[in-house]
């Protein structure tokens, strides 16, 4: 009876029902999809990174500032402050080569940010008065390479002296002597960057020791070019010998990049495992910078 009397009204009718009344839409359920707010931002996360380093929370305070400075919508100034953080850090532990790196991204963000300019120049105060504590990159100095024939191993130890005495060699921030002293580096760096190389050549795991190290020095030779100034130059020369200086540094850090691909690229044997791994966690921070300065 139901089924007889449902066909016997008004076939116009029937059709205005069914065209006013809508199927029940399921893809309303969510009623936050699609939308953003404020809170989606990286500022959020870098004030929550800045309270867990006031109280003393420095792996969530690291973590917090890493995504800041990872984040791609970051806007660049907020970025170069959790660069900056991260350098402190660095700097507190008492890793100063990490800390010139994150000091040199926060300048690369923000080159005209007077307190990325003052920030960096603290982190390169004290990454050069704990450069004479040994602080160099990758396995310790005079780490030995199993396996190698006597005359490589040899070869080895005596570039590892070497490295050792241009570690110590530092620009002389004073005008008489800061383009001697400036040269000297680079001129002892080359020279010792050959001698790995020559090393290179065997093959093997003194490949890739021999790059890498190679490839540290020119990296330290970066970083070593960004110091301060002497106060007494012209602000007008002095803002220009920054930018020679920071050019030349950028030069030697596509350097180092180069380096460190090769020892990457090589094939090697299990004992050369912590070179390449050394050689994969500089190319990162060095391809950092070099990104985020156009290069």
């Amino acid at each position: 009876m139901a089924v007889l009397l449902g066909g016997c009204g008004d076939p116009e009718e029937q059709r205005v029902i069914t065209e006013t009344t809508p199927a029940a839409d399921r893809t309303a359920a969510d009623p936050a999809e699609g939308i953003q707010t404020e809170l989606d931002g990286a500022a959020p996360a870098f004030g929550d990174a800045v309270l867990a380093e006031l109280t003393g929370d420095e792996v969530a305070a690291r973590a917090g500032f890493e995504r800041v400075l990872g984040a791609p919508d970051s806007p660049a100034p907020l970025a170069a402050r959790a660069a900056l953080h991260l350098a402190q850090l660095e700097s507190k532990a008492g890793r100063s080569g990490h800390a010139r790196e994150y000091s040199l991204r926060a300048s690369a963000l923000a080159p005209n940010d007077p307190v990325i300019v003052e920030g960096a120049a603290q982190i390169r105060a004290s990454a050069v008065a704990a450069s004479g504590a040994g602080d160099l990159r990758g396995p310790r100095l005079g780490t030995p390479l199993p396996g190698v024939a006597l005359a490589t191993a040899q070869a080895f130890a005596a570039a590892e002296k070497a490295l050792a005495q241009v570690h110590r060699l530092r620009p002389r921030p004073i005008i008489e002597a800061l383009s001697t002293s400036i040269r000297a580096k680079e001129e002892a760096t080359e020279a010792v960057v050959a001698q790995y190389r020559a090393i290179a050549e065997v093959g093997g795991l003194a490949m890739v020791a021999g790059h890498y190290r190679a490839g540290s020095l020119y990296h330290d030779l970066a970083l070593g070019l960004l110091f301060e100034l002497p106060p007494e130059l012209d602000p007008n020369v002095a803002a220009g010998l920054r930018r020679t200086l920071r050019g030349r540094a950028l030069v030697y850090l596509k350097k180092a990049a180069a380096e460190y691909r090769l020892a990457i690229g090589t094939a090697t044997v299990p004992e050369a495992e912590l070179w390449r791994l050394a050689a994969e966690t500089d190319l990162r921070a060095a391809q950092d910078v070099l990104g985020e300065a156009g290069r």
